[in-house]
């Protein structure tokens, strides 16, 4: 008759040893001389490897994760950026700001059937940012209705927690419904439909990804329209390989905007990529506009790549935009020099300077800015 429970009691014995000893390397060599000693076999040393592998991974995936999750009909997370801006400007004062915080709440009403509710805080008063539902039949077509971002510019769909940057682009604040915008800082939001999804599947990724939507052009948190006309947004994106992707994007839309606040053109255009591999990334885009009768663009590009993976990136950005291309005097060029540091997945401190010129040599600003921001998602 073979010892079965001897075998198994030194077994455990040994692997719980090796377990406070948190050193995988001395696992396997227990394990190892077990097998020589005739003490287990090699189907159940597998298996044991096996196991422990599984339960290491779960505990680092629980490590990483941040949100609270209640069943599949209700997740709950956040993000807070806390700020410091020091001006060159002697007549701007350097201070500390709460830049973002947010709370998002989200979750499945089938499994084919989405909601979100995301709102913001900082501020003073709570805006709400994100309120819809999505009804996906397949990877090929999804149907999203409510409060969301519009499909224009890849820098301004980015989340602001992924953003490489404190701060977005000029164009992408002037053209994408953000703070620079005729239509005033809507966070790249507005009411209205979309259809979008991914086409053409390939072996890791889809070639195609498209978007297309009617929007009230009014904005975010707003309870009606301030048109009849509404306002078109749609975007295309390929990806060759994986890990590249090229972006088009058109706007049309008539809002009522100006001093005089008439029904005007608000007209958009734009291309990006972006390419990852491994610890380098690149990213572009070029947007242009109508705003009734003046004529913007803008562009940037920008690199990023991690010294120590996962934990020290550093960047940089060329930032351009001419507000008015009738004017030869107002283009405004920001280099822009980040540094990331990343503590977890989930939390992350940034330092970037934007070292800022203008147009005409003689018309320089002294408006240089430091910024410092931490962050958490939680």
């Amino acid at each position: 008759m073979k010892l079965l429970y001897p075998k198994r009691i030194v077994l455990v014995l040994t692997l719980l040893i090796a377990t406070f000893s948190a050193q995988a390397q001395q696992t396997d060599d227990l394990l190892n001389l077990l097998i020589k000693n005739h003490l287990v076999s090699q189907q159940d040393a597998d298996s044991l490897r096996a196991e422990l592998a599984l339960k290491e991974q779960q505990k680092r995936d629980k490590e990483n994760q941040h949100g609270l999750t209640i069943g599949r009909a209700l997740q709950i997370s956040g993000l807070i950026q806390a700020r410091y801006q020091a001006f060159q400007q002697s007549n701007v004062n350097d201070a500390f700001d709460l830049h973002r915080a947010r709370l998002d709440v989200k979750g499945s009403i089938l499994s084919h059937w989405d909601y979100e509710v995301y709102t913001e805080f900082a501020g003073g008063n709570a805006k709400l940012l994100d309120a819809y539902t999505t009804y996906k039949f397949g990877d090929y077509l999804k149907i999203t209705a409510g409060q969301f971002k519009v499909p224009f510019s890849l820098e301004s769909l980015i989340s602001d927690s992924q953003l490489e940057f404190i701060d977005r682009s000029q164009v992408v604040e002037a053209l994408a419904g953000r703070s620079k915008d005729v239509i005033g800082n809507q966070n790249g939001r507005d009411l209205g439909a979309q259809i979008s999804g991914s086409l053409v599947k390939l072996d890791d990724h889809y070639l195609f990804d498209y978007y297309f939507g009617v929007f009230n052009g009014a904005g975010y948190d707003v309870s009606t329209d301030n048109n009849k006309q509404k306002d078109i947004a749609a975007r295309l994106v390929i990806r060759p390989i994986k890990g590249f992707e090229i972006g088009g994007d058109l706007y049309h839309g008539q809002d009522i905007w100006g001093t005089s606040t008439k029904n005007q053109l608000r007209n958009r255009q734009g291309i990006d990529l972006r390419f990852v591999k491994g610890n380098f990334s690149i990213q572009g885009e070029y947007d242009k506009g109508t705003d009734g009768a003046i004529k913007r663009d803008g562009w940037f590009g920008q690199a990023a790549y991690f010294v120590v993976p996962k934990k020290l990136q550093l960047a940089f950005k060329v930032d351009d935009y001419d507000p008015t291309k009738t004017s030869r005097t107002d283009r405004s060029t920001w280099y822009i020099p980040g540094v990331n540091y990343y503590f977890n997945e989930w939390a992350k401190f940034t330092v970037d300077y934007s070292y800022r010129r203008e147009e005409v040599p003689t018309a320089q600003i002294r408006n240089n800015v430091l910024e410092a921001q931490f962050q958490i998602a939680f």
